[in-house]
């Protein structure tokens, strides 16, 4: 039964309608702070911090299969994984989490991203939401909250890459998984004893703080700019080889109806992804012409044996 997925976008993720775990589209709460802020607000009043451990290795899983949910036929070759597609054949995406926390996927295709189409940048895009022990399927380029277009296999001159001015990038599937960050544990300081009075009354409790405590730690890191938008157009990209063994590219298909909201999620480190994985695919010729052996089942194999020059003593009969 095929699982419905749930996608990531600005500080949340998109949760697919129907599914258990789906949740209303949302930004974090000001109580939802990340790690990083707490640490820095507990830091500033003075309270130790328990160091967030690094990030773990998330147990992601990337396949390819059809539209009824089986898989493609799949090879290793070279250190590379190919995935065999036929021209015209509808397939869609899987990515698996057999880790113990949830994981966002930000999945490309063809070098552009699943969600926002524009050129594949998991430091700067978001993505598709997978909970622990389970698996999404995403099933198009998204087109809105309740829709995609099919990804379909097609030539690469009508890939929706190439008609976006990327035909280099044809042929691969990616997905760049981030882990997601736990709350920093702040550990309460023991109380201050109060300072001696020589002749002279301590400050009001209610006055000043030192300067010192006042303002914030010197290593404290400056707010955050915002992001330029578009800066993945201005790329400047190699044109494409004159000479390609490529046959294959995904294609702008037809739309379908996939519904998706928004969800919390908090990367473990906003541009660096626990694990990446890439695929990549081609049709039978493409592959054979690599030297991966598409059909083996299909070569006749001889079986081994020893020839005997006198096999028997005897001359069998044989009816003519």
């Amino acid at each position: 039964m095929r699982t419905f997925c749930q996608m990531a976008v600005s500080l949340g993720v998109l949760s697919v309608v129907g599914c258990a775990s789906s949740a209303v589209a949302r930004k974090p709460a000001a109580g939802e702070a990340s790690a990083e802020s707490a640490a820095r607000e507990s830091a500033a009043a003075g309270a130790p911090v328990r160091p967030v451990p690094p990030s773990p290795p998330a147990a992601c899983r990337l396949s390819v299969e059809d539209e009824h949910g089986q898989p493609l036929p799949t090879y290793a070759h070279q250190g590379k994984t190919w995935v065999l597609g036929t021209l015209g054949q509808r397939y869609v995406v899987r990515v698996s989490n057999h880790g113990p926390g949830r994981v966002e996927a930000v999945v490309s295709v063809d070098g552009r991203d699943v969600v926002s189409g524009e050129v594949a940048d998991y430091r700067q895009q978001r993505g598709y939401l997978v909970h622990p022990g389970d698996s999404v399927v995403i099933d198009g380029f998204r087109q809105s909250f309740e829709s995609v277009a099919a990804f379909r296999f097609v030539s690469p001159g009508r890939s929706y890459s190439a008609r976006r001015g990327t035909p280099q990038n044809t042929g691969v599937i990616g997905v760049a998984c981030f882990a997601e960050k736990p709350r920093a544990i702040v550990v309460a300081p023991p109380p201050r004893p109060n300072p001696p009075m020589y002749g002279h009354r301590h400050a009001d409790a209610a006055g000043a703080a030192p300067a010192e405590e006042a303002s914030a730690p010197s290593g404290a890191p400056p707010p955050m700019a915002p992001k330029k938008e578009g800066a993945a157009r201005q790329r400047s990209y190699e044109p494409a080889p004159s000479a390609s063994t490529d046959h294959l590219g995904t294609q702008y298909g037809e739309s379908h109806y996939s519904p998706v909201h928004e969800v919390p999620f908090q990367r473990w480190h906003r541009t660096r992804p626990s694990r990446l994985i890439t695929l990549r695919y081609d049709d039978a010729a493409g592959l054979q012409a690599r030297g991966i052996d598409v059909y083996p089942e299909w070569r006749y194999s001889a079986p081994p044996h020893d020839p005997q020059a006198f096999p028997t003593r005897f001359a069998a009969p044989v009816d003519f």
